[in-house]
């Protein structure tokens, strides 16, 4: 009975767990199901090769001294592998290596259980790219602004002119006339401004959501997704403030 638990327990650990058996050179002896699957590789062609056949190309060579060394104190290990697999694709496991003693308590084998988080890192790498997507689109509307100053002190210089002229005939009809023309060019241009910027805040904002809401709690996220949030609002902030400061310059022009 119990080698029928035993032998169904390993069955499933198989099939269900990212797990795999090496020799204290490295060589593979034994994978599970779901290590083939994510790595594109079957049983065949990875038995007998070196556990490097996953290690990707920004993977330094002496990493893997260094992990080896690690285990050479006999000790458990946790460690997130940057891996590659047949075709090519780039996929994480945070990996815990347990070595196996013999009785002499000399290493005679590494086992190690996998847990697939290649979609955290991507998660991670979206949301670090959108972010300085944010910070570009901020330097842009900085830039629009200056480039519009200008023509803001041109326009007001235009119409006080033109007041100046109307109100010698009309003072009652040239102030409706002003504050119609004043207002509708500016909210104009701002509204302009406004739309361009809100926009893709607006998208980053559910984008960025959608992705927390796929993530579990794992601080670099968080910060990322904490600085990114505050910018966004900050931003949609200033566009308010900025078409606060102009509707008042109207009120106070006529």
């Amino acid at each position: 009975m119990k080698d029928f638990f035993k032998d169904q327990f390993f069955k499933a650990l198989e099939k269900n767990t990212i797990f795999s058996r090496a020799d204290v050179q490295g060589n593979l002896i034994f994978v599970s199901d779901k290590l083939c699957q994510i790595s594109g590789y079957s049983k065949k062609e990875l038995i007998g090769k070196k556990h490097s056949i996953f290690k990707h190309p920004d993977v330094e060579e002496c990493y893997i001294e260094e992990l080896l060394k690690k285990l050479s104190y006999k000790k458990p290990y946790q460690v997130i592998f940057k891996n590659i697999d047949k075709l090519g694709k780039t996929f994480y496991l945070e990996t815990l290596l347990i070595p196996i003693l013999d009785k002499n308590n000399e290493l005679i084998e590494i086992v190690a259980f996998s847990h697939d988080v290649s979609n955290s890192f991507k998660l991670n790498e979206e949301l670090a790219l959108n972010h300085a997507k944010l910070r570009e689109l901020s330097i842009n509307l900085e830039n629009t602004v200056k480039n519009h100053q200008q023509e803001f002190i041109q326009l007001g210089k235009k119409f006080e002119k033109k007041m100046q002229i109307a109100l010698e005939k009309n003072e009652k009809d040239i102030k409706i006339v002003y504050e119609e023309i004043l207002k509708s060019s500016l909210e104009q241009m701002i509204s302009d401004i406004a739309h361009q910027w809100r926009q893709p805040l607006n998208e980053l904002g559910i984008a960025m959501f959608q992705m927390k809401q796929n993530l579990k709690d794992e601080k670099g996220f968080a910060e990322i997704y904490s600085q990114s949030k505050d910018m966004i609002k900050n931003m949609s902030e200033t566009i308010d403030v900025f078409r606060t400061l102009f509707n008042k310059g109207v009120e106070q022009c006529v």
